[in-house]
């Protein structure tokens, strides 16, 4: 599978479209979640997968730098903004 980044943006931008024009703010109860390490991902074998405890508090405090500090945007921030949005789509449609 190849991944083109420009349709990612523009499916992005729709979709955050869609959310801000839904929901001005969302309160998150939960701060920390649960995340499994790249290299346990892909590995549908093993049953002893040791998770990742995050910080959705934190993730956001680092995401905000990026507009408040002009902090150098890093891969990690993908992983960060993820988590933010995984966290936003179970408060407002939890599965």
């Amino acid at each position: 599978m190849k991944i083109n980044t420009k349709e990612i943006k523009e499916i992005s931008n729709i979709i955050l479209s869609f959310l801000v024009n839904k929901v001005e703010k969302i309160d998150i109860e939960n701060d920390y979640y649960s995340l499994i390490s790249s290299d346990e991902w892909y590995n549908f074998e093993s049953n002893d997968k040791q998770p990742i405890v995050g910080s959705l508090e934190e993730d956001l405090t680092l995401l905000k730098q990026i507009i408040e500090q002009k902090r150098e945007v890093s891969f990690s921030d993908l992983d960060r903004l993820s988590s933010i949005f995984r966290a936003v789509s179970q408060e407002v449609n939890p599965i």
